[in-house]
């Protein structure tokens, strides 16, 4: 089966400062080497050439460094990655979250969050498809195994954001499916299934009975609603080679539930043993994917740490529950240093070489104290 067109390098060129240009070759290297990617220092030797680089050409992420007390030479002096300031991710509604130097030869992409109104909608706009591409596909790979005809046939539970052309996820999904995680014969637009369970649960038998593996992306009121469903239609137990990955919340559609409640509720309607997730947001161009227990694994160029709940500036290392702190190197023409509303705690014992932790739901909704100064 076709991956999806020629090979990445034929197609996408970065542009900019020769510094931008450097960075994107050594951000595009490191995802795809496979070689030093577990060194921590390598990591952070990166990180930090692309902190110092963002810096000073984000002027939405500066203007908030400088609002921390951050100056030139603090920028310059810093050694670690774990000290580099995030910025709240509700920035993205504040302002052009743009880091000038770098682009590529293609046209940007726009994501836009969800919100009832425009002034509630964060956008991305990321002008660099190319590395985004790299990121999801070479992330997806590493958990479920290389594209082809005997790899993995990705589907997508989306109502909700099948409706918007700008959501993220259906472009992940469309991606993925694009780039040779397809059933034969397939449509990259195709896959997606809306309110019709009974097509989706035909669709993934027909996947199992060509001996494919099938991982079910869903929002997760969907897939709760679609084991409802599928316990109710009296069908076997899901077997090991249907990967049912949860993202997103509940949208309104039902009380928010913390993560453990989610999964025991999919498994008992499935019948399945476990449930996989995808950990990523709007504003993110990498994914973090677990494959059970809740407990997500972040590819080589992203790391999360993990901040205190009661000072939003200080970091937690006692290895309790606190909030998401996310560095991703892929988002090198916004901003790779990003503070959510997500809650975790750290995988004990760490894995080797990727950075794993345990999500387990969200703060209470509410803005960013400070936020409102990036818009004056």
């Amino acid at each position: 089966m076709s991956t999806g067109g020629p090979p990445l390098e034929d197609v996408v060129t970065p542009t900019g400062s020769a510094e931008g240009v450097a960075l994107w070759h050594a951000v595009s290297d490191f995802m795809t080497s496979g070689g030093d990617q577990a060194e921590p220092e390598a990591f952070n030797r990166l990180a930090l050439q692309v902190f110092r680089f963002q810096f000073q050409g984000c002027a939405l992420y500066n203007k908030w460094c400088r609002y921390l007390g951050w100056s030139d030479a603090d920028a310059a002096s810093v050694g670690r990655w774990q000290d580099i300031p995030t910025m709240p991710v509700e920035a993205f509604r504040w302002g052009q979250v743009q880091t000038e130097g770098i682009a590529e030869n293609r046209p940007p992409v726009v994501f836009r969050t969800s919100g009832t109104t425009g002034a509630d909608r964060g956008t991305h706009r990321v002008l660099t498809p190319g590395l985004y591409r790299t990121s999801a596909t070479v992330g997806f790979s590493d958990r479920f195994g290389p594209p082809g005809d005997g790899g993995a046939v990705v589907l997508g539970l989306l109502p909700g954001y099948l409706e918007r052309p700008d959501s993220s996820l259906v472009h992940m999904v469309t991606l993925l499916r694009e780039q040779g995680w397809m059933e034969a014969g397939g449509h990259p637009a195709g896959g997606f299934f809306l309110d019709n369970v009974e097509a989706l649960f035909e669709a993934m038998g027909s996947i199992q009975a060509t001996g494919r593996t099938v991982v079910l992306i869903g929002v997760t009121w969907a897939l709760v609603d679609a084991a409802e469903a599928w316990k109710r239609s009296g069908r076997p137990p899901l077997t090991e080679r249907v990967h049912i990955a949860i993202t997103g919340g509940m949208k309104g559609r039902r009380e928010e539930w913390v993560s453990e409640r989610v999964r025991s509720t999919i498994q008992r309607g499935f019948g399945c043993r476990t449930v996989a997730g995808e950990y990523g947001m709007t504003e993110l161009l990498s994914q973090a994917w677990s494959l059970k227990d809740g407990l997500y694994e972040t590819p080589p160029w992203m790391r999360i740490r993990i901040r205190r709940t009661d000072d939003a500036l200080s970091i937690n290392d006692s290895g309790a529950t606190g909030g998401v702190d996310v560095i991703d190197l892929a988002n090198l023409a916004s901003c790779s240093f990003l503070s959510t509303q997500d809650l975790a705690r750290p995988s004990t014992p760490k894995i080797e070489g990727i950075q794993a932790f345990e999500l387990l739901g969200r703060f209470d909704r509410s803005e960013v104290r400070g936020c409102n100064l990036l818009v004056d």
